[in-house]
């Protein structure tokens, strides 16, 4: 998966979250007063988003694991360590 897909899955999950965090962070439902209708909308609208944003993270990452094992067994530290493969500490 690419960058602006895991960009993406990120950004509905935080949407998500944003929805039902709304009617309280900014006020417009009254504390101690029965949600409003706008207030169900939000919160029901943000939980299924949240929900789908966090599958989607699960997704993203089983994809990598999934990759990982089509290409074989990955290096082991020891291994990348000894080849000094760029972007390790121990390459400089």
């Amino acid at each position: 998966m690419t960058r602006v897909g895991v960009a993406g899955v990120l950004t509905v999950f935080a949407a998500g979250v944003w929805l039902v965090a709304a009617p309280f962070a900014v006020g417009y439902q009254a504390p101690g007063v029965g949600w409003t209708g706008a207030t169900k909308t939000d919160v029901i609208t943000g939980g299924v988003l949240a929900a789908a944003g966090f599958i989607g993270i699960f997704a993203v990452i089983a994809g990598q694991v999934g990759e990982l094992y089509r290409a074989g067994s990955p290096p082991s530290l020891a291994d990348t360590a000894d080849r000094g493969i760029s972007g390790t500490a121990g390459s400089r």
